[in-house]
């Protein structure tokens, strides 16, 4: 698959709301199952405290272990994940990378970690067990 293709397959895993898409870049793919992007992070996915949601965190967490799935050229739905947050701030740009732990048959786990773009700090890391649903078909 060519990386246009590659990169367009990607972004059908983001939801279609214009927010959303105008907030993820993906910068590259360097190999399988490895994709680094950034996600600015809207105000209106804050917590009452300012911070980065806890819901918008695993929502980065899932957007990239379904970018590293398709890109190891699978169809997937997550089966089981888990999150740790470790740093809050509040709303701003983010650097994501993935990184495939265990890539089977019928399973993928991705570790999935997100960095403040400005600090690189760590804030929230999370891992996802992807299950494997076939092929992508070009």
């Amino acid at each position: 698959m060519d990386n246009a293709t590659l990169l367009e397959k990607l972004r059908c895993n983001i939801p279609p709301q214009q927010e959303l898409q105008d907030a993820i870049v993906i910068d590259e793919v360097p190999k399988p199952g490895y994709v680094r992007f950034t996600v600015d992070v809207p105000t209106s996915f804050s917590n009452y405290h300012g911070g980065i949601h806890g819901g918008m965190a695993y929502f980065i967490g899932e957007i990239g272990c379904g970018f590293a799935t398709y890109s190891l050229g699978f169809n997937n739905v997550c089966q089981t994940a888990t999150i740790n947050f470790i740093k809050a701030v509040p709303c701003c740009k983010v650097i994501v990378e993935t990184e495939p732990i265990h890539a089977g048959r019928s399973t993928a786990v991705i570790r999935v970690t997100t960095r403040q773009a400005e600090t690189g700090k760590l804030l929230f890391q999370s891992t996802h067990t992807m299950f494997l649903l076939g092929p992508i078909q070009d």
